[in-house]
């Protein structure tokens, strides 16, 4: 009887196109109702403002008609026009949720007719129907981290200027940035998608609590936390180098020596995680960065969960297929063996420059994960020393009673990793090309 009633109110009220978009169709019609109450129609002129760079957002624009273009003006006073919106396009939303000036200027092309949103009413309308909430979320979803132009680029937020997206996932985005000293930080920002999701919401923050705990020298550092446009942002020290994943991409297998090297330094980085109550749960190349100076850095603690926690919801797998242990397939108690395995997976892709499970199909992984016999070092084309070779097998074995970690005898193999295999390929690289895997790009989490 009331969406009777409300859709009858409805029909009593002169709607305009505006409301017709796509981008209202999830939102209740009271909703609708009031936000129609909250905006006012105002008129441009031919190459009138709507938005002038630097200004600090007050109010949000729904286009009716017309044409606007968006224009950005650099130092100099020269202007660039980088995008051009029409009816149904929504302006101003970012700088109105910030409360921060205007990153560009956005001018009529001809005569254009907006509905225009205040401050005041928009908080109204929040505090009234948290669905707007989520409405807004999925709309600046598209304007973050999109594939085109990302908005936050060249944006200041708490204390951090965004310089570039470092990569890009199901997950989250990552990105570069400075902070008031001109020092380098890295942004985790949570994927719009997740932000009304508890389970994930929850695995975010834990992650932030996590990194926050640790002080150890080859695991990322956390340096800050804060929420902005709806989502969450976690602030870490900025790895200048390359993932393990990228420079496999350039190699193809690196020199047995320098894996002795990089797996010294990353159990010590694992050992210290376990020592704290804490499985990783996603050991893979892409989450292990080496620096310009040959350090091995362990990051993206995603999915990271304290030692005997068992695995939750619908979903079995939590992690990355083709670096899983078999009991990572199972809703099981997860120990700190189930790291080692993962660990081993990664060694001989090091060593070979191919992952030890390929298969095609989730279903055929699966399969030759859960019949794994365990490791033969025979199975490379080269010949392993023997310590590293008996190691490998131990990671590798099926049952997790059987795997010897090691770590301590491992850890004795760091050293310093060859600077030039990182340096050489950064320097050949174009300054904007991504450099670092997203973490969780290939990640499966549970609901």
């Amino acid at each position: 009887m009331q969406d009777r009633n409300r859709n009858r109110m409805m029909a009593d009220i002169p709607v305009t196109r505006w409301l017709h978009s796509d981008a209202f169709a999830e939102l209740p019609s009271a909703a609708i109702l009031l936000l129609e109450k909250c905006t006012r129609e105002r008129s441009f002129s031919r190459g009138e403002h709507l938005i002038r760079q630097g200004e600090i957002g007050e109010e949000m624009f729904f286009v009716t008609s017309g044409q606007v273009a968006v224009v950005t003006e650099d130092l100099d006073g020269h202007q660039h026009i980088i995008a051009h919106t029409g009816p149904g396009e929504i302006l101003g939303e970012m700088a109105l949720l910030a409360r921060e000036p205007r990153t560009a200027h956005a001018i009529a092309e001809e005569s254009v007719v907006a509905r225009v949103l205040a401050v005041a009413d928009f908080h109204t309308l929040v505090a009234r129907h948290p669905e707007f909430s989520q409405f807004l979320t999925q709309l600046v979803a598209t304007r973050v981290g999109g594939s085109d132009r990302d908005v936050l680029v060249g944006r200041n937020m708490e204390g951090y200027r965004i310089v570039r997206r470092l990569g890009r996932g199901g997950m989250a985005v990552v990105y570069e940035a400075v902070d008031e000293h001109d020092r380098q930080v890295a942004l985790k920002m949570m994927s719009h998608r997740l932000v009304f999701d508890e389970g994930s919401r929850d695995l975010f923050q834990q992650e932030a609590d996590i990194i926050a705990s640790f002080d150890h020298p080859h695991i990322v550092r956390m340096l800050g936390r804060f929420s902005m446009f709806y989502t969450y942002f976690i602030v870490v020290e900025f790895i200048d180098g390359l993932s393990l994943h990228d420079l496999l991409q350039r190699k193809r297998g690196l020199p047995h020596a320098m894996v002795r090297r990089i797996l010294g330094q990353l159990v010590q980085a694992l050992g210290y995680a376990h020592d704290s109550g804490i499985i990783h749960r996603d050991i893979k190349p892409g989450n292990v960065m080496i620096t310009r100076e040959g350090r091995v850095k362990l990051m993206d603690f995603g999915l990271a969960k304290p030692v005997g926690a068992r695995t939750a919801g619908n979903r079995l797998l939590v992690g990355t297929p083709g670096y899983m242990a078999p009991e990572q397939f199972e809703q099981a108690s997860l120990q700190p063996a189930t790291d080692v395995f993962s660990l081993g997976c990664l060694a001989v892709e090091l060593l070979t420059g191919k992952k030890l499970f390929d298969q095609s199909s989730i279903n055929k992984l699966l399969e030759a994960v859960t019949a794994w016999p365990g490791w033969d070092p025979s199975s490379l084309p080269v010949q392993l020393d023997s310590d590293l070779a008996d190691v490998l097998a131990g990671w590798l074995s099926p049952d997790p009673a059987d795997r010897f970690a090691r770590f301590e005898e491992v850890a004795d193999w760091a050293g310093p990793v060859d600077a030039s295999a990182v340096i050489k390929p950064l320097e050949a690289e174009d300054p904007d090309v991504t450099r670092i895997e997203d973490p969780g790009l290939d990640s499966t989490i549970e609901n």
